[in-house]
């Protein structure tokens, strides 16, 4: 097969994949109403098809830079934010899904907790932070 063939092909099918997990990622953000929960939380409601499309974008955006290795001169302010912005939506994601599957009731049951659980939740809090800030650090170092 023909060298510039077999690269179309591929980038045609890592499309295509790509674009079947992305579909069930979102399905699964969905579902589980992460999306829904933050925009009712802030009474954005009305923008709902806004939020969606700003994902959707994002993704799409992502997956650009991970399939086609783009490179982007960004300096230490954009990787925070971009962080930042990836750390708030894995952290509300979690927290939706955590809601979802009743974790939190379930865990305080079977340790006992019965004082203490927002002191719980900010530590789970303050850890994901601190992991995401040394992970920020030392891939700034490298």
């Amino acid at each position: 097969m023909h060298e510039t063939v077999r690269t179309v092909v591929y980038y045609l099918l890592g499309i295509s994949f790509g674009a079947a997990v992305a579909a069930g990622l979102f399905a699964f953000i969905t579902t589980v109403g992460v999306v829904t929960r933050l925009a009712a939380g802030t009474k954005t409601a009305k923008h709902i098809m806004l939020y969606e499309t700003i994902a959707i974008f994002g993704v799409t955006l992502a997956n650009g830079f991970d399939l086609f290795q783009w490179t982007v001169v960004a300096g230490v302010i954009l990787r925070s934010l971009c962080g930042l912005f990836c750390g708030v939506f894995v952290g509300c994601l979690a927290a939706a899904l955590a809601e979802v599957v009743n974790v939190f009731p379930v865990m305080t049951r079977r340790i006992k907790l019965t004082v203490g659980m927002p002191y719980l939740v900010l530590a789970f809090a303050l850890g994901k932070g601190f992991g995401a800030w040394y992970q920020l650090i030392l891939a700034v170092g490298k």
